[in-house]
Protein backbone atom coordinates (compact mmCIF):
# COMPACT_ATOMS: atom_id res chain seq x y z
CA UNK A 1 0.00 0.00 0.00
CA UNK A 2 1.29 3.27 -0.12
CA UNK A 3 0.30 6.30 2.10
CA UNK A 4 0.67 10.04 0.80
CA UNK A 5 1.87 12.31 3.66
CA UNK A 6 0.58 15.68 4.52
CA UNK A 7 1.58 18.41 2.29
CA UNK A 8 2.37 16.74 -0.16
CA UNK A 9 4.99 15.19 0.87
CA UNK A 10 6.32 12.11 -1.04
CA UNK A 11 4.39 8.87 0.15
CA UNK A 12 6.05 6.21 2.10
CA UNK A 13 5.38 2.93 0.68
CA UNK A 14 4.76 0.20 2.92
CA UNK A 15 5.01 -3.46 1.78
CA UNK A 16 3.53 -6.27 4.29
CA UNK A 17 3.97 -9.70 4.65
CA UNK A 18 3.41 -12.38 7.11
CA UNK A 19 7.00 -13.00 6.94
CA UNK A 20 8.81 -10.26 7.31
CA UNK A 21 7.05 -6.28 7.47
CA UNK A 22 9.04 -3.72 6.11
CA UNK A 23 8.80 0.19 5.98
CA UNK A 24 10.42 2.07 2.78
CA UNK A 25 10.48 5.60 1.67
CA UNK A 26 11.09 6.11 -1.62
CA UNK A 27 13.90 8.90 -2.14
CA UNK A 28 14.71 8.21 -6.05
CA UNK A 29 12.26 10.79 -7.05
CA UNK A 30 12.82 13.08 -4.31
CA UNK A 31 14.24 15.99 -5.98
CA UNK A 32 11.57 15.86 -8.98
CA UNK A 33 9.56 16.33 -6.29
CA UNK A 34 10.98 19.19 -4.40
CA UNK A 35 10.65 20.98 -8.35
CA UNK A 36 7.21 19.73 -8.80
CA UNK A 37 5.59 20.62 -5.51
CA UNK A 38 6.00 24.20 -4.46
CA UNK A 39 5.06 25.13 -1.30
CA UNK A 40 5.54 21.56 0.51
CA UNK A 41 8.90 22.18 -0.86
CA UNK A 42 9.25 25.54 0.43
CA UNK A 43 8.13 23.82 4.20
CA UNK A 44 11.11 21.19 3.71
CA UNK A 45 13.35 23.64 2.79
CA UNK A 46 13.05 26.52 5.53
CA UNK A 47 13.03 23.83 8.27
CA UNK A 48 16.44 22.57 6.32
CA UNK A 49 17.90 25.87 6.09
CA UNK A 50 16.84 27.02 9.82
CA UNK A 51 18.48 23.50 11.18
CA UNK A 52 21.12 24.50 9.32
CA UNK A 53 22.19 27.60 10.92
CA UNK A 54 20.63 26.66 14.48
CA UNK A 55 23.74 23.74 14.18
CA UNK A 56 26.40 26.49 12.99
CA UNK A 57 25.08 28.71 16.13
CA UNK A 58 25.51 25.96 18.99
CA UNK A 59 28.70 24.54 17.15
CA UNK A 60 30.00 28.15 17.35
CA UNK A 61 28.93 28.18 21.08
CA UNK A 62 30.49 24.58 21.86
CA UNK A 63 33.71 25.64 20.63
CA UNK A 64 33.99 29.08 21.93
CA UNK A 65 34.12 26.85 25.36
CA UNK A 66 36.83 24.71 24.40
CA UNK A 67 38.55 27.77 23.09
CA UNK A 68 37.87 30.05 25.59
CA UNK A 69 36.48 28.09 28.94
CA UNK A 70 33.76 29.71 30.90
CA UNK A 71 35.16 32.55 32.66
CA UNK A 72 37.60 33.78 30.33
CA UNK A 73 38.64 37.41 29.61
CA UNK A 74 38.54 38.78 25.94
CA UNK A 75 39.45 41.86 25.16
CA UNK A 76 37.89 43.97 28.58
CA UNK A 77 35.16 41.64 28.51
CA UNK A 78 33.92 38.47 30.48
CA UNK A 79 32.41 36.18 27.87
CA UNK A 80 29.73 34.54 30.07
CA UNK A 81 28.82 38.23 31.95
CA UNK A 82 24.96 39.37 30.98
CA UNK A 83 25.16 42.57 28.90
CA UNK A 84 22.59 45.12 29.84
CA UNK A 85 23.11 46.49 25.46
CA UNK A 86 22.16 42.76 24.88
CA UNK A 87 19.00 42.18 27.57
CA UNK A 88 21.19 40.23 29.77
CA UNK A 89 22.72 38.10 27.13
CA UNK A 90 26.36 37.17 27.30
CA UNK A 91 28.80 37.82 24.71
CA UNK A 92 29.60 34.27 24.27
CA UNK A 93 26.02 33.33 23.24
CA UNK A 94 25.51 36.73 21.14
CA UNK A 95 29.33 35.91 19.29
CA UNK A 96 27.70 32.92 18.50
CA UNK A 97 24.67 34.40 16.95
CA UNK A 98 26.52 36.75 14.87
CA UNK A 99 28.42 34.14 13.15
CA UNK A 100 25.41 32.21 11.92
CA UNK A 101 24.10 35.85 11.01
CA UNK A 102 27.72 36.43 9.30
CA UNK A 103 27.05 33.60 7.38
CA UNK A 104 23.72 33.96 6.51
CA UNK A 105 24.50 37.87 4.95
CA UNK A 106 27.18 36.30 2.98
CA UNK A 107 25.03 33.62 1.32
CA UNK A 108 21.75 35.71 0.92
CA UNK A 109 24.32 38.36 -0.81
CA UNK A 110 25.66 36.57 -3.05
CA UNK A 111 22.90 34.32 -4.15
CA UNK A 112 20.67 37.43 -4.41
CA UNK A 113 22.93 38.85 -6.58
CA UNK A 114 23.88 36.09 -8.61
CA UNK A 115 19.57 35.74 -9.26
CA UNK A 116 19.81 39.64 -9.95
CA UNK A 117 22.88 39.99 -12.19
CA UNK A 118 21.40 37.24 -14.34
CA UNK A 119 17.86 37.65 -14.81
CA UNK A 120 18.68 41.75 -14.83
CA UNK A 121 18.42 41.58 -18.73
CA UNK A 122 15.11 39.63 -18.71
CA UNK A 123 13.55 41.63 -16.12
CA UNK A 124 14.35 44.98 -17.50
CA UNK A 125 12.66 44.00 -21.01
CA UNK A 126 10.05 42.75 -18.87
CA UNK A 127 9.65 46.45 -17.76
CA UNK A 128 9.99 47.74 -20.84
CA UNK A 129 7.15 46.12 -22.43
CA UNK A 130 4.53 47.60 -19.41
CA UNK A 131 2.65 50.67 -19.88
CA UNK A 132 4.55 52.01 -17.20
CA UNK A 133 7.98 51.94 -18.85
CA UNK A 134 7.05 55.10 -19.97
CA UNK A 135 6.88 56.98 -16.41
CA UNK A 136 10.14 59.03 -16.32
CA UNK A 137 12.07 60.27 -13.53
CA UNK A 138 13.62 63.78 -14.07
CA UNK A 139 12.86 63.46 -17.71
CA UNK A 140 15.76 60.29 -17.60
CA UNK A 141 15.48 56.91 -16.29
CA UNK A 142 12.15 54.57 -17.13
CA UNK A 143 10.20 53.67 -14.27
CA UNK A 144 10.28 50.97 -13.02
CA UNK A 145 13.27 49.85 -14.22
CA UNK A 146 12.54 45.95 -13.32
CA UNK A 147 9.34 43.66 -13.59
CA UNK A 148 9.23 42.89 -9.77
CA UNK A 149 6.48 40.83 -10.07
CA UNK A 150 8.15 38.28 -12.31
CA UNK A 151 7.53 34.52 -12.05
CA UNK A 152 9.06 33.06 -8.63
CA UNK A 153 10.74 29.78 -10.29
CA UNK A 154 12.20 27.25 -8.35
CA UNK A 155 15.89 28.90 -7.98
CA UNK A 156 14.57 32.18 -6.63
CA UNK A 157 12.15 30.63 -4.21
CA UNK A 158 14.51 28.68 -2.87
CA UNK A 159 16.57 31.69 -2.37
CA UNK A 160 13.71 33.00 -0.11
CA UNK A 161 13.37 29.97 1.36
CA UNK A 162 16.98 30.22 2.62
CA UNK A 163 16.31 33.39 4.46
CA UNK A 164 13.11 32.28 5.55
CA UNK A 165 14.79 29.66 7.82
CA UNK A 166 17.84 31.26 8.75
CA UNK A 167 14.71 34.41 9.99
CA UNK A 168 12.86 31.43 12.04
CA UNK A 169 15.44 30.18 13.84
CA UNK A 170 17.09 33.55 14.56
CA UNK A 171 14.37 34.85 16.05
CA UNK A 172 13.68 32.24 18.07
CA UNK A 173 17.16 33.10 19.35
CA UNK A 174 16.10 36.92 19.73
CA UNK A 175 13.21 35.85 21.52
CA UNK A 176 14.75 33.79 24.20
CA UNK A 177 18.16 35.24 24.93
CA UNK A 178 18.18 38.99 23.03
CA UNK A 179 14.41 40.30 23.54
CA UNK A 180 15.38 43.78 22.17
CA UNK A 181 11.89 44.91 20.94
CA UNK A 182 13.32 46.84 17.86
CA UNK A 183 15.70 43.02 17.05
CA UNK A 184 12.23 41.08 17.52
CA UNK A 185 10.23 43.75 15.13
CA UNK A 186 13.07 43.32 12.42
CA UNK A 187 12.40 40.08 12.42
CA UNK A 188 8.99 38.92 12.80
CA UNK A 189 8.38 41.83 9.46
CA UNK A 190 11.14 40.03 7.54
CA UNK A 191 8.81 37.15 8.14
CA UNK A 192 5.67 38.68 7.42
CA UNK A 193 6.72 40.68 4.16
CA UNK A 194 9.18 37.68 2.12
CA UNK A 195 6.60 34.44 3.71
CA UNK A 196 3.76 35.21 1.31
CA UNK A 197 5.57 35.97 -1.02
CA UNK A 198 7.34 32.58 -1.25
CA UNK A 199 4.20 31.21 -0.95
CA UNK A 200 2.85 32.97 -3.59
CA UNK A 201 3.49 32.83 -7.77
CA UNK A 202 5.25 36.37 -7.82
CA UNK A 203 6.99 38.90 -6.83
CA UNK A 204 11.18 37.32 -5.87
CA UNK A 205 12.79 40.24 -7.79
CA UNK A 206 11.46 42.95 -4.80
CA UNK A 207 12.78 40.81 -1.75
CA UNK A 208 15.93 39.87 -4.50
CA UNK A 209 16.93 43.68 -4.39
CA UNK A 210 16.15 44.67 -1.04
CA UNK A 211 18.31 41.17 0.22
CA UNK A 212 20.73 42.63 -2.12
CA UNK A 213 21.14 46.21 -0.95
CA UNK A 214 21.01 45.25 2.73
CA UNK A 215 23.65 42.57 2.78
CA UNK A 216 25.53 43.81 1.51
CA UNK A 217 27.01 45.84 4.69
CA UNK A 218 26.17 43.28 7.05
CA UNK A 219 29.35 41.47 7.45
CA UNK A 220 31.18 44.37 8.11
CA UNK A 221 28.46 45.62 10.25
CA UNK A 222 28.87 42.23 12.60
CA UNK A 223 32.57 42.69 12.62
CA UNK A 224 32.10 46.50 13.70
CA UNK A 225 29.45 45.25 16.74
CA UNK A 226 31.51 42.58 17.89
CA UNK A 227 34.65 44.75 17.97
CA UNK A 228 32.79 47.21 20.33
CA UNK A 229 31.03 44.53 22.01
CA UNK A 230 34.26 42.91 23.15
CA UNK A 231 36.36 46.12 23.63
CA UNK A 232 38.81 45.84 20.52
CA UNK A 233 38.72 49.64 20.16
CA UNK A 234 41.69 49.92 17.56
CA UNK A 235 39.99 47.33 15.30
CA UNK A 236 36.43 48.86 15.98
CA UNK A 237 37.95 52.60 15.30
CA UNK A 238 39.72 51.28 11.87
CA UNK A 239 36.21 49.76 10.88
CA UNK A 240 34.03 53.21 11.93
CA UNK A 241 34.60 54.74 8.38
CA UNK A 242 34.34 52.16 6.11
CA UNK A 243 31.13 50.54 7.91
CA UNK A 244 29.85 54.16 8.20
CA UNK A 245 30.56 55.28 4.45
CA UNK A 246 29.16 51.34 3.19
CA UNK A 247 25.84 51.78 5.28
CA UNK A 248 25.52 55.20 4.48
CA UNK A 249 25.60 54.32 0.71
CA UNK A 250 23.44 51.40 0.72
CA UNK A 251 20.77 52.34 3.07
CA UNK A 252 20.99 56.13 2.48
CA UNK A 253 21.33 56.14 -0.85
CA UNK A 254 20.53 52.84 -3.08
CA UNK A 255 18.19 50.96 -0.83
CA UNK A 256 15.86 54.78 -1.05
CA UNK A 257 16.32 54.74 -4.93
CA UNK A 258 15.42 51.20 -5.11
CA UNK A 259 12.58 51.47 -3.03
CA UNK A 260 11.20 54.73 -5.05
CA UNK A 261 11.48 52.35 -8.56
CA UNK A 262 9.73 49.24 -6.50
CA UNK A 263 6.97 51.57 -4.77
CA UNK A 264 6.03 52.93 -8.84
CA UNK A 265 6.35 49.68 -9.80
CA UNK A 266 4.24 47.97 -7.15
CA UNK A 267 1.29 51.10 -6.68
CA UNK A 268 1.40 52.43 -10.07
CA UNK A 269 0.37 49.01 -12.03
CA UNK A 270 -3.22 49.27 -14.26
CA UNK A 271 -5.67 47.33 -12.65
CA UNK A 272 -5.87 44.61 -11.12
CA UNK A 273 -2.76 46.12 -9.79
CA UNK A 274 0.51 44.26 -8.10
CA UNK A 275 -0.44 40.92 -6.46
CA UNK A 276 -1.56 41.86 -2.09
CA UNK A 277 1.81 40.74 -1.06
CA UNK A 278 3.81 42.61 -3.08
CA UNK A 279 2.17 45.79 -1.66
CA UNK A 280 1.96 44.62 2.10
CA UNK A 281 5.76 43.30 1.61
CA UNK A 282 6.68 46.74 0.24
CA UNK A 283 5.08 48.78 3.00
CA UNK A 284 6.68 46.42 5.50
CA UNK A 285 10.18 46.86 4.17
CA UNK A 286 9.95 50.72 4.29
CA UNK A 287 9.42 50.86 7.64
CA UNK A 288 12.24 48.56 8.36
CA UNK A 289 14.63 51.15 6.79
CA UNK A 290 14.07 53.15 9.34
CA UNK A 291 13.51 50.40 12.06
CA UNK A 292 17.25 49.06 11.03
CA UNK A 293 18.72 52.71 11.48
CA UNK A 294 16.85 53.50 14.87
CA UNK A 295 18.40 50.04 16.26
CA UNK A 296 21.70 50.81 14.51
CA UNK A 297 21.67 54.18 16.56
CA UNK A 298 21.19 51.90 19.42
CA UNK A 299 24.26 49.69 18.73
CA UNK A 300 26.70 53.35 18.91
CA UNK A 301 25.42 54.46 22.18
Amino acid sequence: ARCDGPFGLPSISLTMSLSQPSLGLDLTNLPQWLRTNDRGSSLVQIGAWAGAYYAVHRLTYALSKVAAPPGTIVGASDLDAPQPKYAGASLRKVAAARVASFAHALGSFGWSLDLVRTRWPALRALAARRGLSGRTLFGAAALPSLAYDAQNDFSARACLCHSLGYFVQELLHVLLHEPDPIFVAHHIAYLLATAPIAASDRGWPLIGVATLLAEATNPLQLAWELARAFGFSHIYERLSLPFTVAFATCRGVLMPLAFADILVGVYSRPPPGAPRPMKSATAIFVVGMGASILWLSQLVR
